[in-house]
């Protein structure tokens, strides 16, 4: 599943992380990621608790910041961020109809991980 996939490549990233030697256990993970790179927030989280057993993060509270995709239209100017479900995931380079002059508008963003935050024990 690619929720799975995602974070099981994050808990990855952090465990290599030299920070984590000095403090065993983590209390919470934040992190700020694109509403594209999951399906369903539910899995990610399944897949968070999945990857982390046996590890420092094991127990560690996940803390999501989700960035939508964000619809600009080249032809009007009209902005506007995109609700979940209005972009497959799939889609590498995805377009819609502008709600404003009903031209095709890019969309952009919602991609990636901006930011992982650690909260360990003792801090």
């Amino acid at each position: 599943m690619h929720e799975h996939a995602t974070i099981d490549g994050i808990v990855k990233a952090i465990l290599k992380d030299p920070a984590l030697q000095a403090s065993p256990r983590v209390k919470e993970v934040s992190l700020r990621i694109g509403a594209l790179e999951f399906h369903s927030e539910a899995a990610f989280r399944q897949g968070f608790e999945v990857a982390a057993r046996g590890t420092s993060l094991e127990g560690a509270a996940l803390k999501l910041d989700v960035v939508p995709p964000e619809l600009a239209c080249a032809a009007c100017g009209h902005k506007t961020l995109c609700r979940e479900g209005e972009v497959d995931p799939h889609e590498k380079l995805p377009v819609r109809e502008c709600p404003k002059c009903k031209e095709l508008a890019r969309i952009s963003g919602g991609r990636g991980v901006e930011k992982i935050e650690l909260s360990v024990e003792g801090s």
